[in-house]
Formats: structure tokens, C-alpha cells, sequence
């Protein structure tokens, strides 16, 4: 196996409709349902093997993406598998566990734990009958952590305008789906001190808090992209994919070595992208507008914010 390929961003950032393009890609196997549900058994990967198939193939995969419950139920589809993960490697842990010592770094990925996962990854290709692998996580960039186990992997982070994260983190909070807001605390004793006092005394409700969020995971993720090669680490953005997929792809198959695909731009002509960032204009409030800018002001932030589209 050579180059795995990771793609993450922080939370909401629209990371699953990459995930959705790049997995009818001929050369790429990936993580399902049925491995998140059962992580030591890689042969559960052969189901996928039915998107080889000419012609059914790419129907089936557009099917399975389209009607999501015969895509959960039954089709596999690619996932955030955190089951698997979590099986594989017991130091991958998601959101603020992960942060009771420091998000995954090296020290974290033991030489037992890169064996056992090198192995199993290996063998799902091999099941999955591919050359090359690929999976996702909305989450901390274990940039470091992962290329302990693989050296010359290659990291795709996709970066989207904070205004559609922090009203979409915002919207999923407020629906009881997560539950960050009762770990408020946890997170900020991991976060920089500065940021303490602004929140606390100006910004304390769930919106003001997916903003430090969302600046805290980009934080990482530049911090620990400048440590690897131009070669191994690509900054995507969210925005390009939907304006203009077919470009964006084949910069992402150019980056990661993979033959430009036709099974994917006939799949992204029959399921074309669809623009999320319309929510937040239509979503949040003027003073939550304010209060987005009276947070974020450094130009690393406010480079990825997008009127274009």
C-alpha cells in the first residue's frame, strides 16, 4: 500500500460531499457502514466491489447517495467511520476527548498500534480489490499522529467560509445533535488563554462559541501543515469544489497521483453539487453576522470567507 490519503477540516465544513465524488474513483477503496460496524473484519469490504461493475456500478453508487436510507441500509457508501477508528487505534478519539492530553500526535500512534493499522488498511484494499485508499474525518488533522504509521500519505484539507461552519455548527447544537455546548469549559482549557475573556465576558452562547471552535480546529490544521512537504498536504476549498467540480477533482486526482477519472465527472454531471452556503445568508441573524467579525479579525481566518458564490 503506498499514499493513503486522509481529507479532514473541522467540523461542517462540507468534507462529505468530497467524500461523496472521490469514492466512485476506480483506484480508491474506502471505510463503509458495515467496516465502521465491523472494524476487524476487513472482508465486509468485498460489498464494494459491486461499483466495479460497468455500467450498474456507477447507477447503483448514484442510487446509494441519492435514496440515503437504501445508502445507509443496504448499498455501502463511504463514511466517518469513528467506530472503526476507534477499534483500530484507541488514541484516534473524536472532539474533546481527544483533547484531555493533546490532539493525536506521534508520540500517541505506538509501533504496535502502526503495524496493526497498516495491516487491516491493507487488507480492506486487497478485499475491495484497489490500489490505493482514502478516507475522511471532520476532526482534529493527526497529521502528525497518522504519518507515524504512514510516511508518505497525503492529507487533503478542505477549508470552507467560517460563516457557513459556524451556522451550520450552530444549527446542530441548537437541535440537540451535538452536545459541545455542556463541554464549553473542556474546551476552552485547551484553547489559546486570550481567548478566554472575550468569550466568557462577550461571547458566551453556542454561535460565539462555534466561532473560537472553528478557528481553534484551523489553528491545528495550518500548524501542523506547515511541519509536512508541499508534496504531501493540499488546501481545498469548499467553495471551488461547488462552483466548478470538475476542476477542483482534477487538481485533487493531479495532487494525489491518481488517473483523472471519467466515472467521476459523469457522476458529478448526473449528481451535481449543491451549494450549503446559501443557509447561513438566509440563517443567521445581523448581530450574529457582527459578532462573527468582531471575533474573527486575522487575515488567516478571513482569507477563506467567500462572496464569489
Amino acid at each position: 500500500m503506498s499514499m493513503p490519503i486522509f481529507i479532514f477540516g473541522s467540523p461542517r465544513s462540507g468534507i462529505t460531499l468530497l467524500e461523496n465524488i472521490l469514492g466512485i474513483h476506480p483506484e480508491l477503496a474506502w471505510l463503509s457502514q458495515y467496516n465502521n460496524r465491523y472494524p476487524v473484519k476487513p472482508e465486509v469490504s468485498i460489498l464494494n466491489r459491486l461499483y466495479n461493475i460497468p455500467v450498474i456500478g456507477l447507477l447503483l453508487y448514484e442510487c446509494a447517495w441519492k435514496q440515503r436510507n437504501i445508502g445507509t441500509q443496504y448499498l455501502p457508501i463511504p463514511t466517518e467511520a469513528w467506530g472503526f477508528w476507534k477499534k483500530i487505534l484507541p488514541n484516534f478519539k473524536k472532539g474533546v476527548e481527544a483533547t484531555q492530553s493533546y490532539p493525536p500526535c506521534a508520540k500517541d500512534m505506538s509501533g504496535n498500534d502502526a503495524v496493526i493499522v497498516q495491516k487491516i488498511i491493507s487488507r480492506l484494499i486487497r478485499f475491495q480489490g484497489k490500489k490505493r485508499f482514502f478516507t475522511i474525518y471532520a476532526d482534529f488533522p493527526r497529521i502528525d499522529y497518522l504519518s507515524k504509521a504512514f510516511p508518505d500519505a497525503l492529507f487533503i484539507h478542505l477549508v470552507r467560509d467560517g460563516r457557513a461552519v459556524c451556522e451550520s455548527y450552530y444549527r446542530v447544537n441548537q437541535l440537540g445533535q451535538y452536545n459541545s455546548w455542556e463541554e464549553v469549559e473542556l474546551w476552552f482549557n485547551i484553547m489559546p488563554e486570550s481567548w478566554r475573556e472575550p468569550f466568557f465576558n462577550q461571547h458566551y452562547n453556542i454561535f460565539g462559541f462555534s466561532v473560537y471552535r472553528w478557528m481553534y480546529y484551523l489553528n491545528l490544521c495550518f500548524k501542523e501543515a506547515s511541519q509536512i512537504s508541499l508534496q504531501r498536504y493540499l488546501q481545498v476549498s469548499y467553495e471551488d469544489i461547488v462552483k466548478d467540480p470538475v476542476k477542483s477533482l482534477r487538481m485533487i486526482q493531479s495532487f494525489a497521483n491518481l488517473r483523472h477519472s471519467p466515472k467521476i465527472e459523469q457522476y458529478i454531471e448526473k449528481v451535481p453539487p449543491i451549494n450549503n452556503n446559501q443557509k447561513w445568508r438566509q440563517a443567521l441573524k445581523k448581530e450574529q453576522i457582527d459578532e462573527f467579525f468582531h471575533i474573527v479579525k486575522e487575515k488567516q481566518y478571513l482569507d477563506l470567507l467567500r462572496e464569489d458564490i
